[in-house]
C-alpha cells in the first residue's frame, strides 16, 4: 500500500488500538499464546489416538501365538527368539494355521539346546516326514524329513466312579407270636373228664402276615468330566546344519487352531 507510513499499517487495521501500544502488546501476547495452546492440544490429541491404538499386531505375532512361542507367552525365559520365516493364514474351513522357521547359530550361548530351554521344549525324538504345505508355505531348502519334538499328549479324564451304594437291608415286621395256650384244644376222646379243661379260645379268621418292603435301589450314574481339547496341534522339527557350530540348527513349526 503505497503511501502509508509501515508504523501506521497496524494501528488502521485496528483503530481501537491507535494511540495504545500497551493494549497492542496485550492482545499480540494472548494471541501467541491461543496458537502455542491450541498446538499443544494438537499435539496432545495425536499422541493420545496414536498410543490409544497400541502397537499393531503383524502376522508374525499372531504365528507365534499360535505355536505357542510368542514371548508374552514365555515371560520368564532370558532370551527370545526372532524367525527368519512367519506365514500366518487359514486353511479351507476357516482354521488358522502358522508356520514359523528359526534358525538358531549355535554355539555356547544360543544353540538348539538353549532353545529348547527357553520355550520349555523336550528333546527331538525319531526323524518324521515334514507336512507338504510347510515346505510351500515357507518356500525355502526344508529337508524333507527330520527329527521330530514329542508334544505331550494330554493326560485321560479321570472317570468318575459310581459311589457304592449301600446295602439296605429289609426290616422284616415282626410276626405275631401266638401262645400255646391261645390254640384251640385237641378233640378229646369219648369218656374223658373235661370238667376242668379250659374253654378253647376262638380260632381267628385270619392269620396276620407280615409282608417284607424290598428296597428298589436307584443306580447311580456316573457322571464323566468334562473334557477339555487342546485347540492347538502343533508340530515342531529341528534339523541340524551340518558342518555348523555345535547345536546349530534349522527349526520349522506347524501349528493349527
Amino acid at each position: 500500500m503505497d503511501g502509508i507510513p509501515p508504523e501506521r499499517m497496524v494501528t488502521d487495521s485496528w483503530p481501537a488500538l491507535h494511540g495504545r501500544p500497551v493494549l497492542r502488546r496485550t492482545v499480540a501476547v494472548g494471541l501467541v499464546l491461543c496458537v502455542s495452546v491450541a498446538a499443544a492440544l494438537l499435539v496432545r490429541g495425536i499422541n493420545t489416538f496414536t498410543l490409544g491404538r497400541g502397537v499393531r499386531e503383524t502376522d508374525r505375532d499372531r504365528a507365534e501365538r499360535l505355536a505357542g512361542l510368542h514371548p508374552s507367552q514365555h515371560p520368564g525365559a532370558d532370551r527370545y527368539y526372532v524367525p527368519v520365516g512367519a506365514v500366518y493364514a487359514h486353511t479351507a474351513d476357516g482354521a488358522a494355521v502358522a508356520y514359523l522357521h528359526y534358525r538358531v547359530a549355535g554355539g555356547k550361548d544360543v544353540g538348539l539346546g538353549d532353545f529348547l530351554r527357553a520355550y520349555d521344549l523336550p528333546a527331538p525324538g525319531p526323524a518324521a516326514p515334514l507336512p507338504p504345505d510347510l515346505a510351500t508355505a515357507l518356500g525355502g531348502d526344508e529337508p524333507d524329513e527330520a527329527p521330530e519334538l514329542p508334544e505331550p499328549s494330554p493326560s485321560p479324564t479321570a472317570t468318575a466312579s459310581p459311589a457304592a451304594s449301600p446295602a439296605v437291608s429289609p426290616t422284616a415286621s415282626p410276626t405275631a407270636d401266638f401262645a400255646a395256650d391261645s390254640l384251640p384244644a385237641a378233640d378229646q376222646a369219648p369218656g374223658e373228664d373235661t370238667t376242668d379243661a379250659p374253654e378253647p379260645s376262638p380260632t381267628p379268621s385270619a392269620t396276620p402276615t407280615a409282608t417284607p418292603i424290598t428296597p428298589t435301589a436307584t443306580p447311580i450314574t456316573p457322571t464323566a468330566a468334562p473334557t477339555t481339547a487342546t485347540p492347538t496341534t502343533r508340530r515342531i522339527y529341528v534339523s541340524t546344519i551340518p558342518g555348523g557350530l555345535p547345536g546349530a540348527a534349522d527349526i520349522y513349526v506347524r501349528a493349527t487352531g
